[in-house]
This record gives C-alpha cells, structure tokens and sequence, in this order.
C-alpha cells in the first residue's frame, strides 16, 4: 500500500515537471534551426500557431502542430492556428498552407507571387431546420504574396519569413481585405 503512494506520489511529480519545463517557443523569435515555429499578423493582430506539449508516458497524445511535407515538386509548409478570443475580423478554420516548388528553395531565395498560399475561412453559416450547423468555407483570395528563404537544408529544415494579402468574399457579397505580415516559419523539412 505504501509502495503505491509512494508510486502515484512519483508520477505526479513527474507529470508536473514534465508540463513545467515544456516551454511554448516563441512563434515570433527569429530562429532558423527547425524548432516547428509559425506565426504572422493579420490585419495587425498576432497569429500563432497551436502548440501542444509532447507528453511520453500518455500514447499518442502529441501531434505535429507544424509540419514541412514534400509532395513531389511541392513542398506544403502547414500548421494548425491558434486564433485569440478576441480576434473578430475573420472566423477561421484555423490552419494555413504555404506550397512553395521545391526547385525553387534554396537559402536566400526571394519568392514573389510563386506560394500557393491557402488560408481558409467561413464564409457564412446556416441552421437548418433539425439545427444543424452548416459552414461556407473558402479561402482567402490572395492578390499578391512574397516568400524569403532564409536557410534552405532540403529533406532537414527550412526557414524564412513571408507576407501577403488577398480579399475574403462573404456569402452575403461583401468583401474583407486582409494584410499578412511579420510572417515566418521555421519547420523541420520531411519527406
């Protein structure tokens, strides 16, 4: 009975020392050595990616929040966002993706209207009579977009810094114009 006190007593203090000295890296540091950071400003406001700390004795909790893909000529920079309370200009579905050609990465590139930049939002949304929620979901129309390849290392890691802007189209026909900078990623790079 003791061994087991002694035993639950153990696991916690493990647990708590593990979420303690799991630190969240800054998405706005400027770093460049695969730490799996994003973040940028739209509209002026912080945009983050969604982090979640790596938990070993739990299975298969952590998932990859930001990731580098290799898709044949593409190379997909994704990462899953994590949007304030507070953020009121747009209702995202909270991800963005940066396909960028893989011929064209190399350190110090300067990519101007080449990414296919993918930032989806809902456009509108519609209760049906049984109260289901149905969602309008589009992507931000991008006008213009620059990418900078700060530290190419293909098949390891890649950093850089991007910017661009577009319109978001509502059902109800209005549109937003919406302004990305102060972006870049630093992600591990695989295949």
């Amino acid at each position: 009975m003791k061994t087991m006190k002694i035993l639950r007593l153990a696991t916690v203090l493990c647990s708590v020392f593990l979420f303690a000295s799991c630190e969240k890296p800054d998405s706005f540091e400027d770093t460049d050595s695969g730490k799996n950071t994003l973040g940028f400003l739209l509209n002026g406001k912080k945009v983050e990616y969604s982090w979640q700390p790596f938990i070993p004795i739990a299975p298969i909790v952590y998932n990859e929040s930001v990731s580098a893909r290799e898709y044949g000529d593409t190379l997909e920079i994704f990462a899953c966002l994590s949007v304030p309370d507070d953020f009121n200009d747009y209702d995202f579905c909270k991800v963005i993706s940066i396909n960028l050609p893989v011929s064209q990465l190399i350190s110090g590139a300067v990519l101007e209207n080449v990414a296919d930049i993918q930032l989806p939002y809902y456009a509108d949304r519609e209760t049906d009579s049984d109260g289901v929620t149905h969602f309008d979901g589009r992507m931000v129309d991008v006008r213009s977009s620059r990418v900078n390849i700060r530290t190419c290392k293909p098949k390891d890691m890649i950093s850089g810094t991007f910017e661009f802007d577009g319109d978001a189209e509502y059902a109800d026909g209005t549109k937003r114009h919406c302004v990305v900078n102060n972006g870049h990623f630093d992600v591990k790079w695989s295949e």
